[in-house]
């Protein structure tokens, strides 16, 4: 009887560490989108300095035209107004979350004024979030062009 209820004691267990993982992963895949939008919308204002604080020092972003930046070329490029983007629409967003790592993708419509030219395109883009300190941040953006 005690073998009995030592097994049933360790399958409840492990079954509430298994829904707890669940849901902690969920609550990460809820934050991490959370973060991906608040990023697309600040991009948008131009609001270069809360783009910034959430982008790892170490950022790679891969535009549609294979020009790659670094964080503060990206960022210089936000405040100088080199970059104005007009449009970000996002289409089929899925996340996914692995520990400390999160991955966005999917499509999205660009709008933006680059130094005077506006370009529309479509891409296929991939983000990566790691998190530090508590806090969700940008490490890459890669994306490219679809027709």
């Amino acid at each position: 009887m005690k073998i009995g209820k030592f097994i049933t004691t360790l399958g409840l267990a492990i079954m509430s560490l298994s829904c707890s993982q669940k849901s902690s992963t969920k609550d990460a895949e809820i934050e991490v989108k959370a973060a991906h939008e608040e990023r697309r919308v600040t991009t948008l204002d131009g609001n270069w300095e809360a783009v910034a604080s959430m982008m790892t020092n170490d950022l790679t972003f891969t535009h549609a035209n294979a020009v790659v930046e670094n964080k503060a070329q990206f960022i210089d490029a936000l405040k100088s107004k080199r970059l104005q983007y007009k449009t970000l629409a996002n289409d089929n967003v899925k996340v996914r979350v692995h520990g400390n790592t999160g991955i966005v993708s999917g499509i999205c419509h660009i709008v933006v004024d680059a130094s005077g030219t506006l370009i529309d395109l479509r891409v296929e883009f991939t983000e990566l979030w790691v998190k530090k300190e508590n806090k969700w941040m940008m490490l890459l953006w890669h994306a490219t062009e679809v027709k």
